[in-house]
């Protein structure tokens, strides 16, 4: 088993398919139960993705630019100043992406989907630290299959979590998207993506490492997920890179990782758990994946339930 100090160096043949044991639900759900708090030391309100660069912002100030990636997502998604409005995040980690629209908007409401026991209850401290709770709900819940009312919703998103659903164009989550929102509403999804099925060796092997560790079945593939989005019901599909607009916030993960690691490792007296140890591998694997131009992108794809 990969470890922070002995990762697996057998390289894969050139695709993005699973060579070893596939990652399943189970897995993914203990990896964020076992990692919940480790989070925190990348962001104490538990903004579990990258940030959002923009003129004006301090790219040495991580929390700044994570807070941004939040409000891109709702800016994405076009609410209007209705008196009420209910929106849904999809893998919604600790809240935090609903957390930072609902406090910007007084008419938001807002449910959030996480099969993680322990992220529920680090989000419902947040929202009562934030004054928020009133209008958050957390449910408890596979995201692809929410047990939610259909049409409902005004506006969903993910953010770095579409990642978790199968395959490589993510069908059932998009489906199950499609399913929750309101005919016109918007969808947006902020994730890494796959740019090539045959991916170079190294490439692929550093995907896979890092998938492993961070208990992802695979990225998905753009041309996939896009498919699969025009046939779900969705139109006016837009993917955007924001590859250059992630970058200061990930050039922080180098000395973020290794200070994080020699901490625990003295509290821990040398031995982290194995989930923990692969959470600091992926870590270091997520900054390097951004040098292969050609193999992967950061982007965010946004798009229209149509009326039918």
């Amino acid at each position: 088993m990969p470890t922070v100090f002995q990762p697996d160096f057998r390289m894969p043949r050139g695709t993005v398919e699973h060579t070893g044991a596939p990652i399943t639900a189970e897995d993914t759900q203990d990896y964020f139960t076992e990692v919940a708090t480790d989070y925190s030391a990348w962001s104490p309100s538990y903004n579990m993705h990258f940030g959002f660069w923009r003129a004006g912002l301090n790219p040495l100030r991580r929390e700044g630019m994570l807070v941004e990636m939040n409000r891109m997502v709702g800016r994405a998604l076009r609410l209007d100043d209705a008196p009420r409005r209910c929106v849904i995040d999809m893998g919604c980690g600790a809240g935090a992406t609903a957390r930072t629209l609902v406090g910007d908007h007084a008419t938001l409401y807002a449910i959030t989907v996480t099969n993680v026991a322990v992220q529920n209850r680090i989000a419902a401290k947040l929202d009562a630290a934030a004054g928020v709770a009133d209008r958050m709900a957390h449910i408890e819940a596979d995201y692809t299959r929410t047990g939610l009312p259909a049409a409902q919703a005004d506006g969903a998103w993910a953010v770095e979590s579409a990642c978790y659903a199968g395959g490589t164009d993510k069908a059932d989550f998009i489906r199950e998207a499609a399913r929750l929102l309101k005919p016109g509403a918007r969808l947006a999804v902020v994730d890494g993506f796959l740019l090539r099925r045959n991916p170079g060796r190294l490439a692929s092997w550093l995907h896979r490492l890092w998938a492993d560790s961070w208990a992802v079945p695979t990225l998905a593939m753009r041309e996939d997920f896009v498919a699969a989005l025009h046939a779900h019901g969705f139109e006016d599909v837009e993917v955007k890179s924001l590859r250059w607009r992630v970058a200061p916030s990930a050039l922080h993960i180098p000395v973020l990782a290794t200070r994080f690691t020699l901490a625990e490792l003295w509290k821990a007296r040398g031995r982290l758990s194995p989930w923990r140890r692969k959470h600091i591998v992926a870590s270091y694997c997520a900054l390097a994946l951004g040098m292969f131009w050609r193999d992967f992108d950061y982007c965010m794809v946004t798009a229209t339930r149509r009326a039918d």
